[in-house]
């Protein structure tokens, strides 16, 4: 179902996070890295706009 079938049909589109990219965004907000998630973009605390795999490849989860 595309964005405009749902929204005129009045259902949300599934937003799907895969089990990797939550646990990456959980790390980096805990490191104040980013703040925000939507679709594939983070906002960085800086404001900034980044492609979510761009900063995966940026900052890998150190442990």
């Amino acid at each position: 179902m595309n964005f405009i079938n749902s929204r005129n049909s009045g259902t949300k589109g599934k937003n799907t996070v895969t089990a990797d990219v939550s646990a990456w965004f959980e790390w980096a907000r805990r490191e104040r890295i980013v703040l925000a998630m939507s679709g594939g973009v983070v906002y960085t605390v800086d404001g900034e706009a980044v492609e979510l795999r761009e900063m995966m490849r940026r900052f890998r989860i150190q442990e």
